[in-house]
């Protein structure tokens, strides 16, 4: 079970570009976080030196099995503000495409009007595990590989949330320094992804009948040159309504840089008609709850 730079990297060969899907960034299935991570490691190898990722906007077409998978990544338009597309198959099979903006240009106006929440430092805060532990229960793999501290944690059917949003520091366990921006979009798009769900589950009364897998991610990278190893994640669910559970994000290095926003909407999926308990999900799967 590799870090995130590991479980990225792809493999060129005569035939083309390919990745092996680590198990061990998997939640319901892998990561739609995880697959956007692949996704930005592939424009950057097909864009000129010195790109950062501006944009991605990813959609998950069907369920990615565990295994060797094809990546596509073309340059439709080239430039100094470029696009790239990128698509991911297994066996003919499509389950993943997105476009990716970069750019290598700097000069514009600067104006930072969005301030970091104030909340604890993840030192003073107990981690996700240890809540779950404490109430006897584990979670999926995926969250293994992140030391995720919330500022007030609370499950289905606890105690009232005091405000609707989601905010949790995290930390990624035994990951190399991000070397690109390309690295830190990754993260990025990691947890973005994950608490689409998170951030509705966490506002719920009872344990929910029903799955949420991932259906679109999108996300605007604002400052992926800064790094810290704690980020902090502002999350929200405004709204779920017809199917569609819908959230958004901010993420923030610990020293107050806005790295990225965005967010997605995930697929209401009862548990009785579910494949997501077979294996056998029509849509990409998102990590996004807590909950094993």
């Amino acid at each position: 079970m590799g870090s995130l730079a590991e479980a990225t990297q792809l493999c060129v060969t005569d035939t083309g570009v390919s990745v092996a899907l680590d198990p061990s960034w998997e939640g319901w299935g892998p990561a739609g976080g995880y697959l956007a991570s692949i996704a930005l490691r592939a424009a950057a190898n097909v864009v000129p030196e010195g790109h950062r990722p501006v944009t991605l906007q990813a959609q998950f077409l069907s369920r990615a099995e565990r295994g060797e998978a094809r990546v596509n990544a073309s340059v439709s338009k080239p430039g100094s503000a470029s696009l790239v597309n990128v698509a991911m198959s297994q066996s003919d099979r499509s389950f993943f495409q997105a476009q990716i903006r970069t750019t290598s240009r700097t000069t514009g106006p600067r104006n930072h009007r969005l301030v970091m929440p104030e909340v604890p430092a993840p030192e003073r805060l107990i981690g996700l595990e240890d809540h779950f532990s404490s109430a006897g229960r584990s979670l999926v793999t995926f969250w293994s590989k992140l030391d995720c501290r919330p500022v007030e944690f609370r499950a289905p059917g606890g105690k009232p949330a005091r405000t609707d949003r989601l905010q949790r520091w995290y930390k990624f366990r035994d990951e190399p320094h991000p070397v690109s921006p390309f690295d830190h979009a990754a993260r990025a798009a990691i947890l973005i992804d994950a608490n689409v769900w998170a951030a509705h589950w966490r506002m719920m009364d009872s344990e929910p009948d029903y799955s949420g897998p991932s259906l679109d991610l999108t996300l605007w990278f604002h400052d992926v040159s800064r790094y810290t190893d704690w980020l902090l994640l502002d999350a929200v669910s405004p709204t779920a309504a017809d199917a569609i559970v819908h959230g958004t994000s901010s993420l923030w290095t610990a020293d107050g840089g806005l790295v990225a926003t965005g967010g997605g909407n995930c697929l209401v999926v009862p548990f009785a008609s579910s494949a997501i308990r077979s294996g056998a999900s029509e849509t990409s799967s998102s990590p996004a709850t807590d909950q094993k």
